[in-house]
């Protein structure tokens, strides 16, 4: 170290790291900030810091970020509060190798900067240098105030500001010494000067008599303390107001000390920080009102019911702010003010907040009335007697979004408020008028769309003697989610029974105008014959004429029993029923027989709505009592996408091995929740589609 300067270990840090602290520490830096910088390699560092822990030159070592073995290298380094401390520069590949570092060190000795915020490294070393100077410092005149009592100093010579010798007088720290019943004897100058003490009304005067008298008997028991113990106390902050009237906070570390008679004394080392202390406020403060601003905000994008997220965002108001009553309130029908959500920090004490002809009903009318806050700063003493004002102060703001009025929020407390804290409550206010508002576009679209839905799905699927009829829907989405998937099922005219089921391309309302499209397409034509090729023909002709896009479809027609047109045999003695299926561009229905075996069965044909002229084969399937047929959307194979599917035959075998017991009279049913409840569990979060399928079981 040359010159006496303290000095910077740069660890194979950037260039333009390099450049920051010859630019704050170098020539050009304010008169008492310059220091020695030095740049060096991990390897070669700790030449730089050899000695005994506590007695070496000062320095703070800079890890960059080059440094393959931060962890290591600063346990090498051998921290100490007297005279070396370290900053390491955290990148994402070492951030979690650091994160050991605030459990091993305190933060006065070793930080961490992240690597994106590298223009904090200065500062952040500054702040290092002046923790180190001030513990220097305190030790330093801690030391020389036992040497010079153990001397024989006489006290009586001492008195004032002339206490223990130049040194003393001079240093950079206030020191004080007190008698054994705490009264003061002895000062320094810097003491003299941040509380304010001569030698007329200072000497013999307890030392806790410069501060209020409510923190009079903590003082006291903190300087007892020193005497109980010969290690230095702890470092506690104390209050006090100046002459001038301002606000004044003093840190006060007593020790104890003993002179040659033998006599114990303590030295109190005194320092303002009037001003750390207000920026750690500040700081505080701060960071509690963003952390209410983020629970706020969390609680009204939160799901479940409003009522319980109102809930949330006035009790983190209570708790964040010191508030003794908060309450959010919303306007009836009829535009009347009437509590939504209340939270008090102690009821007992909240009800006596406003005057008995002050009400909180009234305020909050008159500020739903003229839209604008109202605010009532009662200052500490309290309201005039009679004057009819609130015991404490009143703030509350109109909930507006949009330019519509939402409510209004209040909030009482006993405590002035700050203009910073008046600011966060306005800024709540507009969080929670957007989050109801929100909430209420919520409903009306999640209405909408239930209206909407509505339509698309028949109201009940038609009792078929002998058989078992069973569909599910599922959209994708929490409900405000309009699908393209839709099924049908009713009984044409003739008596044949019309079985359908498609998938609209596209999702939300165009595709919900096409599906009711399709659908009454379907039931119109069927009402005329049920043949597939008649029936398919119509909708392909309503999609192009209308210039939609395509849509998928299977499309079944059951047979019943009884018909006299039917060929001979097929409701013979082995009473199966003949259904016919044409398929339009959608996956292969799947057929469960009797004995559990599934098939897929190859009906093909062209999407609907894409080409003028079309032809749709129509498949005659015999079903047999005991069997299933079974229609699904694309749902079920491309739930995540078409990169990350499944095949028909892998639902072929689900059923297959799917047991269904004897006799039981819903076997469709279990066959399509068994269908849904593998999709779910399959692409579980990953499911992105629509879900329908449509079964149909020959009971016999």
């Amino acid at each position: 170290m040359s010159g006496g300067r303290t000095r910077i270990l740069l660890v194979d840090v950037l260039p333009e790291t390099a450049e920051d602290f010859e630019a704050a520490f170098g020539e050009g830096a304010a008169p008492g900030e310059e220091a020695e910088l030095v740049r060096v390699t991990a390897t070669s560092v700790l030449e730089h810091t050899e000695g005994t822990p506590g007695e070496r030159p000062p320095a703070v070592a800079v890890v960059g970020r080059r440094v393959p073995a931060p962890v290591g290298l600063i346990h090498a380094l051998r921290p100490h509060p007297a005279d070396l401390a370290a900053v390491v520069v955290a990148t994402s590949v070492t951030d979690s190798r650091l994160a050991t570092l605030p459990i091993l060190f305190p933060a006065d000795l070793v930080r961490r900067v992240p690597d994106a915020r590298a223009d904090l490294l200065p500062r952040t070393v500054r702040e290092l240098l002046e923790s180190m100077s001030r513990r220097r410092a305190e030790t330093a005149v801690r030391a020389a105030a036992q040497r010079q009592l153990v001397a024989g100093t006489v006290m009586s010579r001492q008195l004032g500001e002339h206490l223990l010798g130049e040194f003393l007088t001079q240093a950079p720290i206030g020191a004080l010494m007190l008698d054994d019943d705490g009264a003061v004897l002895a000062w320094n100058r810097r003491a003299s000067a941040v509380l304010e003490l001569d030698d007329h009304g200072s000497l013999r005067r307890p030392l806790a008599d410069l501060f209020p008298p409510d923190a009079r008997a903590a003082l006291r028991q903190h300087l007892g303390t020193a005497r109980e113990h010969s290690s230095p106390g702890p470092d506690v902050v104390f209050e006090r107001t100046r002459s001038d009237g301002t606000s004044q906070a003093m840190r006060i570390a007593p020790q104890k000390v003993t002179d040659s008679e033998g006599r114990e004394r303590v030295l109190v080392l005194a320092e303002d920080v009037t001003d750390r202390l207000h920026a750690q406020r500040k700081l505080a403060e701060r960071t509690g009102h963003a952390l209410l601003s983020a629970e706020v905000a969390a609680a009204m994008t939160a799901p479940g019911p409003l009522a319980e997220r109102l809930h949330r965002c006035v009790r983190a108001t209570v708790d964040r702010l010191g508030a003794d009553r908060v309450c959010l309130w919303t306007l009836t029908p009829s535009g009347r003010p009437e509590p939504a959500a209340c939270a008090d920090a102690d009821r007992t004490t909240a009800a006596g907040l406003l005057h008995p002809g002050y009400t909180e009903e009234a305020l909050v009318g008159r500020i739903a009335d003229r839209q604008r806050p109202h605010l009532d700063l009662t200052p500490p003493g309290g309201p005039p007697p009679g004057s009819g004002r609130p015991q404490g102060s009143f703030a509350g703001y109109p909930l507006v979004s949009g330019g519509e009025l939402i409510g209004v929020l209040t909030l009482n407390t006993r405590l002035a408020l700050p203009g910073s804290t008046l600011s966060i409550l306005e800024n709540i206010a507009d969080q929670v008028a957007v989050g109801i508002q929100r909430d209420r576009l919520l409903q009306r679209l999640r209405a909408t769309t239930e209206a909407l839905e509505h339509p698309l799905l028949p109201p009940r699927l038609p009792e078929l003697p002998g058989f078992d009829l069973a569909a599910r829907y599922h959209p994708f989405g929490s409900g405000l989610h309009i699908g393209g998937d839709f099924y049908d099922a009713f009984t044409a005219p003739d008596g044949r029974h019309v079985l359908a089921l498609g998938d609209v391309c596209g999702k939300g309302p165009g595709a919900a105008a096409i599906t009711g499209l399709v659908r009454h397409t379907l039931w119109a034509a069927a009402q005329h014959t049920t043949d597939p090729e008649h029936v398919l023909g119509l909708v392909n002709n309503a999609l192009r004429r209308q210039n939609t896009p395509f849509c998928t479809l299977v499309y079944a027609v059951l047979e019943p029993p009884s018909d006299p047109a039917a060929p001979s045999g097929t409701s013979g003695t082995s009473g199966a029923v003949r259904v016919r299926v044409a398929s339009a561009g959608h996956p292969a229905p799947l057929l469960r027989r009797a004995d559990g075996g599934t098939e897929l069965l190859d009906v093909r044909g062209p999407l609907l709505g894409v080409l003028d002229e079309l032809h749709h084969p129509v498949t005659e399937v015999k079903l047999r009592p005991g069997e299933t047929l079974v229609f699904y959307t694309d749902g079920f194979t491309e739930g995540a996408g078409a990169e990350d599917r499944r095949e028909p035959e892998d639902l072929a075998a689900l059923l297959a091995g799917h047991p269904l017991p004897a006799g039981d009279g819903r076997p469709a049913d279990r066959v399509v929740a068994a269908l849904l409840e593998d999709a779910h569990s399959w692409w579980g979060e990953r499911l992105r589609d629509d879900l329908a399928v449509l079964a149909l079981s020959h009971l016999g």
